[in-house]
């Protein structure tokens, strides 16, 4: 009988799982057999908001002890190289939050061993399944859309020190937070051939970068990230332009704006139901599970789709191989300093950690 449910084991059991991963795990429909931490307290109460049968202070005493397929990790890039090995070593799967890694040779040492274990390695880029940039995504592929030929987004997310870093950076401000939009200018635009950015820094805890980036399609991209505006205020926005006069912009997760090439305006003009612009968004009086802020910002769709994959046997994306690239463009972002960086020479970066 083929198994329809995915079994994994949580480790890490923060605020962020707890508030995350957890609740978008059970929407997912996936059984979270165990829970492991080294807070005994958080430890305990996660298993049993979980549902789970067991706590573990150990991640490896744990997997020994229980029957997986995959361990779910929120513990931060300093660690998941060292954790993910251990994982592999007991035949699971593995998914950790973004970024995988610090450096790129942690990341490639991450993917060599998944490969060795004949399991996968997927990383949380959330975004990819927001229902606004999938939307878009799926606008962006159609005939009438033509080939992407520009991407260009803002984020701005205000100032915090990531949880894995000690101090706020710039790197640890583009490797967190910001690195979704580098995965994001991936998604809608392909393989990026070479990346240049400029820094401006207001202060010891606020600066942004303005970015420009060469796809290997030939499409460009532009990308602005900072921590120059509140965090409590909106503060996305990514816009797709196609070869046939459309684009597709999304604002903030739930808007999402499809601009046909409709006519100018003339005298007479009428309305054009096949070429005027469309706007989407959610219809948040409706009450329903699919209107929740975790299936809008892409936490529900990333445990379904780790679960569906895996339990189908199917290559899972976004993969350490994303991750990667993802890693290859924050060092890139931050090492340029106005100069043009081409991606096929990142082994530069390699064993480059904090700046």
């Amino acid at each position: 009988m083929q198994q329809d449910r995915l079994r994994t084991a949580l480790v890490g059991c923060g605020a962020f799982a707890n508030a995350a991963l957890l609740p978008a795990m059970r929407m997912a429909d996936i059984e979270i057999v165990a829970v492991c931490d080294p807070d005994a307290a958080r430890a305990e109460a996660t298993m049993r908001a979980a549902g789970a049968s067991a706590c573990y202070a150990d991640m490896s005493a744990m997997l020994a002890a229980e029957t997986v397929d995959a361990v779910v990790m929120a513990v931060g890039p300093t660690i998941y190289p060292t954790l993910a090995v251990q994982a592999f070593s007991h035949g699971v799967h593995v998914f950790v939050e973004k970024p995988p890694a610090i450096t790129l040779a942690e990341g490639e040492s991450m993917a060599l061993a998944a490969r060795k274990a004949g399991r996968q390695l997927v990383v949380g880029f959330m975004k990819r399944f927001a229902t606004g940039y999938r939307m878009a995504k799926d606008i962006s592929e159609t005939a009438d859309f033509g080939a992407v030929q520009m991407v260009s987004a803002r984020i701005t997310s205000g100032v915090w020190t990531p949880a894995w870093s000690k101090t706020l950076t710039p790197f640890s401000f583009v490797l967190d937070h910001s690195v979704h939009f580098l995965d994001l200018m991936r998604f809608f635009g392909g393989p990026v051939d070479w990346v240049s950015a400029v820094k401006t820094q207001a202060s010891d805890e606020r600066f942004g970068f303005a970015v420009l980036l060469g796809y290997a399609s030939g499409a460009a991209g532009l990308l602005e990230i900072s921590n120059y505006e509140s965090r409590g205020v909106p503060n996305e926005r990514v816009q797709i332009t196609g070869s046939k006069g459309a684009s597709v912009t999304v604002e903030n997760v739930t808007r999402v704006t499809y601009t046909r090439d409709a006519e100018p305006m003339v005298p007479g003009r009428a309305f054009s139901p096949e070429r005027e612009r469309l706007i989407w968004e959610p219809n948040m009086t409706n009450i329903s599970g699919e209107n929740a802020s975790l299936v809008h910002m892409g936490y529900v769709g990333e445990m379904r789709n780790l679960a569906a994959g895996l339990v189908a046997g199917s290559p899972v994306t976004p993969s350490i191989e994303d991750g990667i690239a993802a890693l290859a463009l924050a060092h890139a972002v931050v090492e340029s300093d106005g100069r043009r960086i081409n991606l096929q020479n990142a082994g530069e970066f390699r064993h480059v950690a904090v700046h």
